[in-house]
Formats: C-alpha cells, structure tokens, sequence
C-alpha cells in the first residue's frame, strides 16, 4: 500500500508542476499579445492624427497640398503629440515601456515602425505605411522580433481595413 500512495503523491506533484509551468506559459504568451495590440492601437491613432494633419488646410498648420501621399513636412509635434528624442537626435514617440514608434515621413508617404523599448534602430517588428487619406491608405507590415523577415524571406505585408475601419468609425476612444 505504501508504494502505491508514493507514486500517486509522485503522479500528482507532476501534474501540479506540469499545470504551473502551462499557466505561466500562457500568462507570458498573453502580455506579450497585449502588448503587441496596444503598440497596433497606439500606431492606428497615430495614423489616424497624420491623415487628419494632412487633410487640414496649410493655413491651418496642416499639411494639405496637391498631393495626397506627401508627407514629407509630417512631425509628431505637427499631429499633436508629444516627441521624444533618441541618442541620436530622431524624433520618435514613446508612449509605452515596450515599445517606441518611430515615424519616416517621405513625398511618397508615412511609414510609422514600431521598435523595441531601446528605439534600437532596426528592431522594427511591425510597420505601418500610411500612402493618402482613408483606410486605403494604411498598409500593414510585420517582422520577427529577431530582426530577420519570417519565412518566406520577405516580410508579411497585409491590410487590416475591417479593424481600421472600426477605428476610423469609433475613434480612439470607442
């Protein structure tokens, strides 16, 4: 009866462990999809704010000219948003611990790339291109953490307009 009891109590003690290491597993697999949903929020407002600057006339500290895709004179002072600067004198905007958004405005469009906490340069894991106004205008790219593009050699491009169209018709707040 003794060894029976032992390896019952062994059986359990194994399990137990086995639950824990699953549940912490799952946490850590779930703050990081948080935290990945709240830098695509942040970068969703973000391009929203630009596409709102862009819109607006120049005599109104817009950037409203001939053509829809110039960017160039975008700031994150210009949409209303509080810059950082990095080591190197860039602006970026770094409104979370885990992740700093860098914006590259060109005559060709908007692209915004979420770093790491460092705003280290190149550790972009997902990039948003922002090319006119609307939700045609938003352009979804993604990397592994790694710095390398996942398989396949390129990185992921894919457009999300059911979620920006759902952002654009509740705004920020909704």
């Amino acid at each position: 009866m003794g060894q029976q009891q032992l390896l019952l109590l062994v059986l359990g003690v194994v399990i137990v462990g086995l639950g824990t290491a699953v549940g912490i597993q799952s946490f850590a697999e779930g703050q990081l999809k948080n935290k990945r949903d709240q830098t695509q929020q942040l970068m969703i407002d973000i391009a929203a704010k630009a596409q709102a600057w862009k819109l607006m006339p120049q005599i109104m500290g817009g950037g409203a000219n001939n053509d829809d895709d110039d960017y160039s004179a975008f700031t994150f002072a210009n949409a209303g948003l509080g810059p950082t600067f990095d080591q190197g004198g860039n602006e970026v905007l770094q409104r979370t611990s885990y992740s700093c958004i860098k914006a590259f405005p060109t005559t060709t469009g908007l692209r915004l790339n979420a770093l790491d906490e460092n705003c280290t340069s190149g550790s972009w894991t997902m990039s948003l291109e922002v090319t006119g106004p609307g939700e045609d205008g938003l352009t979804w790219s993604y990397r592994s953490r790694g710095g390398s593009p996942p398989r396949g050699g390129h990185a992921k491009r894919r457009r999300r307009p059911e979620r920006v169209a759902a952002f654009m018709r509740l705004g920020p707040g909704g």
